[in-house]
């Protein structure tokens, strides 16, 4: 088992380094880190709270995050929560009053689901819009070609909602010219809808240098940060 300082050691290095790129880039937002803590135990996790203050983190299951957040190991940290998982329609209640942001609106009919829950509640709902970046029949996301259809209607049509963004999964190669094409794309349909303050959340632990250099300003980290690779 790991040192208790060792997971945010690593979190601390890779929010240095990210930072670093992002300013030799001449990014005017700096760079935040998700950290995805979707696999990781509630000891893990208390363990990398307890080495200092971690911002967000990512988490795709709303029955296991509800266990593991419950424990007392977590009672005194308080996170944001980002919901980074596909939102069943049975669970969207549940996810809305548990996280700070769903991170997965890639249709008009969730969005319509999340709408009717939240005004409810009478809260509004912070999302990402998940674009599909991969041909991979398994990941979710609307095409970058419709994003921005979707992105009017909600904007039109769900009060409720709080568009913050974008989240994105590249292709799992290590061609780093095909990650740039895919995250450029990413990036360029951030900048026409949003706004300085918002999300590009593009790279995960093997991408995220090649993803900040394109403009992400909040990588999704999980085993870089647990496993140290």
């Amino acid at each position: 088992m790991c040192h208790k300082l060792d997971y945010f050691s690593n979190y601390s290095k890779i929010l240095r380094e990210v930072r670093s790129i992002a300013k030799q880039r001449g990014a005017e937002q700096e760079v935040k880190l998700m950290v995805v803590t979707k696999y990781a135990s509630a000891e893990q996790i208390a363990q990398l709270m307890h080495g200092g203050q971690v911002d967000i983190i990512g988490e795709s299951r709303l029955k296991e995050s509800l266990e593991k957040w419950s424990s007392p190991l977590l009672k005194d940290y308080h996170p944001q929560k980002f919901f980074i998982g596909r939102v069943q329609t049975n669970k969207a209640e549940g996810i809305i009053n548990n996280f700070d942001c769903i991170c997965s609106l890639d249709s008009l009919h969730l969005a319509e689901c999340l709408e009717q829950k939240a005004a409810k509640y009478k809260k509004e709902v912070c999302c990402l819009i998940q674009i599909k970046l991969t041909d991979k029949q398994t990941q979710s996301g609307i095409l970058p070609e419709q994003a921005g259809g979707l992105i009017d209607l909600i904007r039109n049509g769900c009060p409720h909602i709080k568009l913050k963004g974008i989240m994105a999964i590249a292709p799992n190669t290590k061609d780093k010219d095909v990650l740039k094409v895919c995250f450029k794309k990413a990036k360029d349909i951030f900048d026409k809808y949003f706004n300085r303050g918002d999300y590009l959340s593009l790279g995960m632990s093997g991408d995220y240098r090649i993803a900040v250099e394109q403009g992400s300003n909040l990588p999704r980290i999980g085993s870089a940060v647990f496993k140290g690779i």
